[in-house]
């Protein structure tokens, strides 16, 4: 499960085989070395639209591929070991097929240097009380209830404040299996979470994981 909440990248890479690259697209910021076309503007936007679900606009978008670009360039005078091992992680996930656009490398250089943040708050700091915050955020968490292993469903019951389920899934994080159980009036069951539920839940996960390691995330890019 770890791996599905950290990897953004290959969710997204899919969308680049299908678009032709353009060398003569609009310039529409050339400033310090930075030069940033309409084309860009448009890779960035799909991408976070892809990563974020959520829309950008077109100044919200200009000004994180500047910042993109600033952070790259840096990474390449001050720290290029750590830019080389993003890479090598970036073309082993991926290859280099998706990359003839140098904006498109570094918007996934960017994307990926950010998971990292996630994924050292997820492996070193990801306590049980985190994963009951996230759960608060849920309006209800329903899901269904087995005694055979799911083959068969009982009913449907709400386990966002269900402190066995929260234990169960907690270790589960931390050491991966299918298998969650709790016990209603000394009966055990399983609980049955479909791939749906997983993507919904894990997708939580990360939207707290990168909030919490926000701060951190923006000091390592405006120190760089």
């Amino acid at each position: 499960m770890v791996f599905k909440i950290i990897n953004k990248l290959l969710k997204i890479i899919i969308i680049f085989f299908f678009m032709t690259l353009n060398s003569y697209a609009n310039i529409i910021y050339d400033k310090n070395n930075i030069v940033i076309s309409e084309l860009d503007l448009n890779y960035y936007k799909k991408l976070h639209y892809e990563k974020f679900n959520e829309e950008i606009n077109n100044s919200m978008a200009l000004k994180t591929l500047v910042i993109i670009k600033k952070l790259i360039i840096s990474l390449k005078k001050n720290n290029p070991g750590f830019l080389q091992k993003i890479d090598n992680e970036i073309i082993s996930e991926i290859g280099d097929e998706g990359l003839k656009s140098q904006t498109v490398h570094d918007i996934f250089r960017y994307f990926k240097t950010r998971n990292e943040f996630v994924y050292n708050y997820f492996k070193n700091d990801f306590k049980k009380n985190d994963l009951v915050n996230i759960f608060k955020t849920f309006k209800k968490l329903k899901l269904p209830i087995s005694d055979n292993n799911c083959l068969t469903i009982i009913k449907l019951i709400d386990l966002k404040s269900n402190e066995e389920f929260i234990d169960t899934f907690f270790i589960n994080l931390k050491n991966p299996t299918d298998i969650y159980k709790i016990s209603i009036n000394d009966n055990s069951y399983n609980v049955c979470i479909n791939n749906k539920n997983k993507e919904i839940i894990d997708n939580e996960i990360f939207k707290y994981i990168e909030l919490k390691t926000q701060d951190d995330f923006d000091r390592f890019v405006y120190e760089q």
